[in-house]
């Protein structure tokens, strides 16, 4: 009877006692914080002549499939997607300065725009960031720049042209001197030398083959078609 008394009232003490405290649930970054860190992470590479990569963007999941599809798109042609750092809109960046990021649309029905205004070799950069909320957090849905550049259009437009036969991006007679070119160096079989591809795949083609002819045997358009490669 003892043993019962004492099960009990431990039970019911415990049924009384404060509820323990738990530990704080950390609350949501903002847009804007999201887009902070971006760039905080953007100034120490650029500290040490490193570029941003878009895998190194917090994305969306729409526009992070979007832009892996253009970016195997332009693989497929032997030329890169996104040439450059795509945080401070730039190639070769020297020491960025004066970087300010702020939010001008307020977060509502899911979405938010961040805007980063910074310096590169004393010419001022603005970037838009298009936010939405995600299970994950706040995620960028497109970037933009002063300059009209849009991350969404260009992964759109790569994807749009890859579909197009080089016949209808630069005309018949275009497309059948690189065929020409593409038949008379390139060893294969299968048919990358057809002016129904693309021209980049038709150019990668052109570019591969060529490196494969000791310079006796490379004719002068193999030259071109190396200098022009990326």
């Amino acid at each position: 009877m003892r043993a019962i008394l004492v099960v009990v009232l431990g039970a019911w003490l415990t049924a009384c006692s404060p509820a323990q405290q738990q530990a704080p649930t950390q609350s949501p970054q903002s847009p804007e914080a999201v887009v902070r860190a971006v760039y905080d992470a953007a100034t120490q590479r650029n500290a040490h002549n490193q570029t941003t990569n878009v895998d190194d963007l917090p994305l969306s999941e729409a526009l992070k499939t979007l832009v892996r599809q253009a970016s195997d798109v332009a693989q497929a042609n032997d030329e890169p997607f996104i040439d450059g750092d795509p945080v401070l809109d730039c190639q070769d960046c020297s020491p960025l300065s004066a970087v300010a990021v702020t939010t001008t649309s307020q977060p509502a029905n899911g979405r938010a725009t961040v805007v980063a205004r910074f310096t590169v070799a004393g010419d001022a950069r603005v970037e838009t960031w298009d936010m939405v909320a995600t299970p994950q957090g706040w995620r960028a849905d497109n970037i933009r720049g002063g300059d009209g550049y849009n991350l969404r259009q260009s992964a759109e437009e790569e994807i749009r042209q890859a579909s197009k036969s080089c016949a209808e991006t630069r005309g018949a007679q275009d497309a059948a001197q690189l065929v020409a070119q593409c038949v008379q160096v390139s060893p294969a079989t299968h048919p990358p030398c057809n002016a129904a591809n693309s021209c980049g795949v038709i150019e990668a083609e052109i570019r591969r083959s060529c490196g494969l002819l000791d310079a006796a045997r490379r004719p002068a358009f193999c030259t071109e078609a190396t200098d022009e490669a990326p």
